[in-house]
């Protein structure tokens, strides 16, 4: 048994591979060097994992602009604080600047103050350790000295003309099998954008999650009777699940994102309340926002209703529904909402006094709810638990996040997953920087007597892929 300092040391994440590193350049983290910052448990369990294949139970496909990018615009395609960017201007003056030419550059900027607010974002994202440890760690992928301008050259060079081998080397490096693709954010991408980025990364496979919001979103904007909005929504969901409505391809599942929005979701099985509740949407659609709150919870029935219809259509087929839920995309999402007990409605879809249990995936570990997301996990089968986003951006902290997870939630119902966006390298981040911190919190239990080596191997199976081959009704 290890003491209780030790342990809490682990837990914390003070075992810093830094300090057990000589200085200077070369100073990166070689795999032995990993190994020699954890216990002797977790260090065997790591020369395990790292060749474990990977599957991303929650991503989104890459584009091609940012094959050659700076220092600054590389920290704002990732920076979460870059979100809310354009809302510190009026509408569309951001995307004029960064469009402009250098004199419309100014004179933006001269009446808007525009530089300030994205220099301010940058000075404080660069110093996060999240930036600082990312640094040191694709220095040592790209060969090059552990800083921000030497990372970037490199990376520039290594992607010029080839940005898809680059990131099938990414893919590659990590062992990633399977990429479970959320096609609601696609970075401008059509359908033979994605189909590229599929045709690049293999033998890894890409596949399409439809997300509710986008199948529904033009709907709303028309003027259609509620009958007609409703059976063309339904056409389209089963269009993407069964055919190739999802961007030509068919999906393995489907992903809202409204919780964020409304809050509190129910099952929603009345037409007649969905009815009433289009009707009182379309005449109010054109309205001034007004407060953001009131805003967002126009047409709440209307939505909640379709929501209840796309589950049904996964429950026939045994096919998983994401929840945003935790996690940050501020301003656009109200982050009050996203309490992972938010979800329990759904989760129960109750209907005559019977728990119908759809496969339901809160996702972003409800972070920085994580226990909340977890016992919710724990008390119903049929809810599971995705870590995106949390891996990679928490980093060290993710030892004591594991731990807390695998506390509560059943090792077969923890799924591995990134949020990828806008940038590869978050998905090699992810990878690397989940197996290494999985083994140390593994390692703990195995250290405690918790679990043997191989039920910790097995534990790191089911996290890695295991699991999501099982929910999506996977190829073992």
């Amino acid at each position: 048994m290890i003491d209780r300092r030790d342990f809490l040391g682990r837990v914390g994440g003070l075992t810093a591979l830094g300090a057990r590193m000589p200085g200077g350049a070369s100073a990166q983290p070689l795999p032995g060097q990993i190994a020699a910052a954890m216990s002797a448990s977790a260090a065997r369990l790591y020369e395990t994992v790292l060749d474990l294949p990977v599957d991303d139970t929650h991503c989104h496909p890459i584009s091609d602009k940012d094959e050659q990018t700076t220092e600054r615009q590389f920290l704002e395609r990732l920076a979460l604080a870059a979100f809310p960017a354009a809302s510190y201007f009026p509408p569309g003056v951001l995307r004029e600047y960064q469009s402009g030419t250098a004199e419309v550059r100014q004179r933006l900027d001269r009446q808007h103050g525009i530089e300030k607010v994205l220099s301010e974002i940058d000075y404080h994202f660069r110093e996060t350790v999240f930036v600082k440890f990312m640094v040191k760690e694709l220095a040592r992928f790209l060969g090059c000295r552990p800083d921000l301008p030497s990372v970037i050259e490199a990376r520039n060079a290594r992607t010029r003309g080839r940005y898809f081998a680059y990131i099938a080397e990414l893919f590659r490096d990590v062992k990633l099998a399977n990429v479970m693709v959320d096609t609601g954010f696609t970075d401008g991408l059509q359908a033979e954008g994605m189909q590229r980025f599929a045709s690049a990364i293999r033998p890894t496979e890409m596949r399409a999650l439809a997300r509710v919001e986008s199948l529904l979103g033009d709907l709303l904007r028309e003027d259609v009777p509620f009958d007609e909005l409703e059976s063309r929504f339904h056409a389209r969901v089963t269009s993407a699940l069964d055919g190739t409505g999802n961007y030509g391809m068919r999906s393995y599942g489907m992903k809202s994102y409204l919780l964020p929005r409304v809050g509190v979701i129910r099952p929603q099985y009345d037409a007649a309340v969905a009815r009433t509740s289009w009707d009182e949407y379309r005449s109010t659609r054109s309205d001034p926002p007004g407060e953001r709150e009131i805003a967002s919870r126009r047409g709440q029935r209307l939505l909640e209703y379709m929501l209840t219809l796309a589950i049904e259509e996964c429950l026939k087929r045994d096919m998983p529904m994401q929840f945003h839920a935790g996690d940050g995309e501020a301003p656009g999402v109200i982050l009050r909402n996203q309490h992972p007990y938010y979800l329990e409605e759904v989760v129960r879809f109750e209907r005559d006094g019977r728990l119908r249990m759809p496969k339901i995936i809160p996702i972003h570990a409800g972070y920085p709810l994580v226990g909340e997301a977890a016992w919710l996990s724990h008390l119903y089968t049929n809810c599971y638990f995705e870590v995106s986003l949390m891996t990679p951006f928490v980093h060290q902290g993710l030892v004591a996040r594991y731990l807390q997870i695998m506390e509560a939630v059943p090792l077969s119902k923890i799924l591995f997953g990134s949020d990828t966006y806008n940038l590869p390298e978050l998905y090699w981040l992810a990878v690397r920087w989940g197996k290494r911190f999985l083994s140390q919190a593994l390692g703990v239990y195995v250290d405690e007597g918790m679990l043997t080596p191989t039920e910790a191997i097995d534990a790191a199976r089911m996290v890695l892929h295991g699991n999501n081959r099982r929910v999506y009704n996977l190829p073992v």
